[in-house]
C-alpha cells in the first residue's frame, strides 16, 4: 500500500517549548495553604500551584487557578488578576485549548495596558504571538513578535528577545521561506552556544532541523535532532525529546524504514503523554495513523485515527482534519465501506490545507523591514547624541579648567595686595583671615556638592562611554583574530565580562550618589531590575523576590548602597558555589529593623571546616558600615539561609 498521498499526509509542523517541572514545591504551598490569614496570601499560593502543576497535571493546574481568580476577582489587585489571568493563558495554551488560552490572555493584556506594565504587555504579545501561529494568523503573530523582540532587545532581555527571534524565523518557514528560517535558527544557536545554555540549544537544533527538513537536507536536519536529543537527556528537557524523536520518526517514515519509525513515534508518545499535552499527543496519534496505514495494519491505524480526530474537531483544525479525513476515506475503501468512504470523502473536500498567500508573504518582509530600518536609525541617533555629548564635555572642562585659572589668580593677587597693605596690622588682619577662612569652608562645602554630583555626570558620561568602547573593541579582536588561541579568546571573553560587570557596578554607585536619600521603592526596582538581569543569565535557577513593607521608608545613600550591594553579593553567590534550583529573596520590617532573608535550596556547606571567602566577608563588613548584623545558617546538602538585619 504505497502511495505519495501517505508521504504527502504525513509531513505535520510540531511546536516546540521549553517546560521546566517544580514538584517539589507543591507539597509544602498545599501545607502552607491551610494557614494562611489573608486573601492575599491565599491567592499568592493558589497561583503558584495553577503555576507549579501546570507540567504535572493541567486539571490541577486549572482547579487551584479557578479558585485564585474568583478570590482575586473580590480584591482590588489589578496586578495580581492580570499575572494570574496570564498564568491561565500558558496553562491552557499547553493543553492544547487555544480559544481559552487567548481569552484569557487577552484579559490579562488589558489589564496591564491599564496599569502600563510594559514589561507584561511584551511578555504577553510573545504568548499571544504564538497562538496567532497555530491559528495560522501569520500577520497578527508577525506583528506581535517583532513588537516583543524589540521591547526585550531595548531592555537588554536578550535572552527573551532571543526566543523572539526564534519564533520569527518559525513563521518564515510557515511562509515557506527556508533560506531566512535557517539563517536566523543558526544565529539563535550561536547565541545560545556563547551562552552555554544547553536547554535552549536543545530546542534550537529541534527548530533548525526542522528548517533543514523542509529544503530536503535530512542529513543535516538528522544530524540537528540527534545533537538535540543528547543535550536534551543531558537536562531533562521532556519537551523537547518528544518534538525530537517525532521529527526523526517523520524522516525515517519518508526512507521506508517503518520499524525504526514506530519505535521513534512511540518513543516521542511517552514523552508526550507524560506532559499531558492533548494538541501533540493528537498530532502524534495522527501521525502513527498514517504510518500503520500505509504499512497495512489498518486496526491499529483505525484505532490511532480516532485517538485523534476528536481534538482536531472539538478545536476547528481543519488541515489536520483533512489528513485524517483522507486516511479514513482509505481505510473505509480498504474495508469496502463505500457509504463512510463518500462521506469522509466529502467531510475532507472543504479542508484544503492551508498554505500561506503571497500577501502575507510580503507583509512579512515588510514587518521585518520597517523594524530593522527604524533599529539602525535609532542607533544612528543615539551615536549622534553619544558624540555631541563628549563635545559638549570637552567643553565644559575646558572651560571650568580657565575659570579655576583666573579665580585662584584673582585670590593670589587679592591675597598678596591685603598683605602688602596691612603689614602693620597683624592682629586686626588675623582676624579678617579668620573670619575669610570660616567663609572658605561653607564655599567649599558648596563645592564638594558641586563636585559630586559633576563626578557622577563624568563617571556616566566618560568613563562609562569608555567602557563601553572597551567591550565594542574586545568584541571587534575577536572576531578579527580567528586564528588566535583558544587561551587568547578565553582571556579577551574575560576581560570583556569583566568590563560589562564594570559597567554595572558603575552605573550602581551613580545611582546611589545622585540620590540625597534611597526610598525602599527604589531598592525593590533596582533589586527586581538585578533579579531579571540573573533570570536572562542562568535559567537554570527559580527567583522569588518578595517585598512586604507597605510603608514608605528611606536610607541614607550609604545605607542603600551597602543594602544593595550585599543582596547583590549573596545572590552572585549562590549562582557560583551553590548549585541551587531556587534562590529566594524577603524583605520584611520588624520592629525599628529591615530584615533580609536571602535563601537557596543548594549543597550549603560546613561552617566549621570552610572558611569564609572575600564575597561572605564583604557581606559583614558592609553591614558593620551601617551599623548592621549578619547571620549565615547552612547545612551541607540542605541549602543556605543569609540574614540581614540593619536599623531603620
Amino acid at each position: 500500500m504505497k502511495n505519495p498521498l501517505y508521504i504527502f499526509l504525513f509531513v505535520m509542523l510540531f511546536a516546540s517549548t521549553t517546560l521546566c517541572a517544580q514538584t517539589k514545591l507543591i507539597d509544602s504551598l498545599k501545607a502552607t495553604l491551610l494557614n494562611v490569614d489573608t486573601d492575599a496570601k491565599k491567592a499568592k499560593i493558589l497561583g503558584d500551584l495553577t503555576w507549579y502543576y501546570r507540567a504535572i497535571s493541567t486539571d490541577s493546574s486549572l482547579k487551584y487557578g479557578h479558585q485564585a481568580l474568583r478570590l482575586l476577582n473580590t480584591m482590588n489587585d489589578e496586578k495580581a488578576l492580570a499575572q494570574q489571568l496570564s498564568d491561565m493563558g500558558a496553562v491552557y495554551l499547553f493543553r492544547g485549548d487555544i480559544d481559552a488560552s487567548k481569552s484569557s490572555y487577552l484579559h490579562a493584556l488589558k489589564l496591564r495596558r491599564k496599569n502600563k506594565d510594559t514589561l507584561g504587555i511584551a511578555k504577553i504579545n510573545a504568548n499571544l504571538a504564538t497562538i496567532y501561529q497555530q491559528l495560522q494568523q501569520i500577520d497578527s503573530a508577525m506583528v506581535m513578535s517583532i513588537d516583543a523582540m524589540k521591547f526585550f532587545e531595548e531592555r537588554g532581555m536578550i535572552g527573551n528577545a532571543l526566543i523572539m527571534k526564534s519564533n520569527i524565523a518559525n513563521m518564515y518557514s510557515s511562509i515557506k521561506n527556508y533560506d531566512k528560517a535557517i539563517q536566523y535558527h543558526l544565529e539563535i544557536l550561536t547565541a545560545y552556544r556563547q551562552q552555554k545554555n544547553t536547554f535552549r540549544q536543545a530546542n534550537e537544533l529541534v527548530n533548525l532541523g526542522k528548517a533543514y527538513l523542509f529544503v530536503k537536507d535530512t542529513t543535516a536536519s538528522i544530524t540537528s535532532f540527534e545533537e538535540a536529543i543528547k543535550l536534551a537527556e543531558i537536562v531533562k528537557n521532556n519537551r523537547t525529546l518528544g518534538v525530537a524523536y517525532s521529527n526523526l520518526g517523520n524522516i525515517y517514515f519518508l526512507k521506508n524504514k517503518n520499524k525504526e519509525a514506530i519505535r521513534l513515534f512511540k518513543e516521542s508518545l511517552k514523552y508526550r503523554k507524560a506532559l499531558n499535552s492533548e494538541s501533540e499527543i493528537a498530532s502524534l496519534n495522527t501521525s502513527l495513523g498514517l504510518l500503520y496505514l500505509r504499512t497495512g495494519k489498518i486496526a491499529l491505524s483505525k484505532n490511532y485515527f480516532s485517538k485523534s480526530i476528536g481534538y482536531y474537531e472539538k478545536n476547528d483544525i481543519p488541515d489536520k482534519l483533512s489528513y485524517i479525513y483522507q486516511g479514513l476515506s482509505l481505510i473505509s475503501a480498504y474495508e469496502k465501506n463505500f457509504n463512510k468512504m463518500n462521506y469522509y470523502t466529502a467531510k475532507g473536500e472543504g479542508l484544503a490545507i492551508s498554505f500561506y498567500s503571497k500577501e502575507v508573504k510580503e507583509q512579512v518582509v515588510e514587518l521585518e523591514t520597517k523594524y530593522e530600518t527604524a533599529k539602525k536609525e535609532k542607533e544612528i541617533l543615539q551615536q549622534k547624541e553619544q558624540i555631541l555629548a563628549n563635545e559638549l564635555a570637552i567643553k565644559n572642562r575646558n572651560l571650568y579648567i580657565v575659570l579655576t585659572s583666573f579665580a585662584l589668580l584673582l585670590v593670589a593677587l587679592i591675597s598678596y595686595g591685603i598683605y602688602r597693605k596691612n603689614q602693620f596690622k597683624r592682629k586686626q588682619l588675623q582676624k579678617e583671615l579668620d573670619l575669610k577662612d570660616a567663609l572658605a569652608t561653607i564655599k567649599t562645602q558648596n563645592r564638594l556638592q558641586e563636585q559630586r554630583l559633576r563626578i557622577s555626570r563624568d563617571l556616566h558620561d566618560n568613563i562609562g562611554s569608555q567602557l563601553t568602547f572597551i567591550i565594542s573593541s574586545i568584541d571587534n579582536l575577536k572576531f578579527v583574530t580567528k586564528d588566535a588561541t583558544p587561551k587568547l579568546k578565553e582571556k579577551l571573553s574575560s576581560i570583556s565580562t569583566f568590563t560589562s560587570e564594570t559597567i554595572f557596578q558603575l552605573r550602581d554607585t551613580i545611582w546611589a550618589m545622585n540620590k540625597n536619600v534611597i526610598t525602599i521603592e527604589d531598592l525593590h526596582t533596582r533589586i527586581l531590575s538585578f533579579i531579571e538581569k540573573a533570570k536572562g543569565a542562568i535559567d537554570t535557577i527559580d527567583f522569588k523576590f518578595n517585598q512586604e513593607i507597605e510603608e514608605h521608608l528611606e536610607f541614607s545613600s550609604l545605607k542603600g548602597i551597602n543594602i544593595f550591594r550585599v543582596i547583590q553579593e549573596a545572590i552572585n553567590n549562590t549562582i557560583k558555589y551553590a548549585d541551587a534550583s531556587m534562590l529566594e529573596v524577603n524583605i520584611s520590617k520588624k520592629s525599628d529593623d529591615l530584615v533580609i532573608f536571602v535563601t537557596d535550596n543548594g549543597k550549603g556547606f560546613d561552617k566549621e571546616t570552610v572558611s569564609l571567602g572575600n564575597g561572605l566577608s564583604n557581606i559583614e563588613k558592609r553591614m558593620s558600615e551601617v551599623d548592621g548584623t549578619t547571620k549565615i545558617v547552612t547545612t551541607p546538602g540542605k541549602g543556605t539561609s543569609i540574614q540581614i538585619i540593619c536599623k531603620l
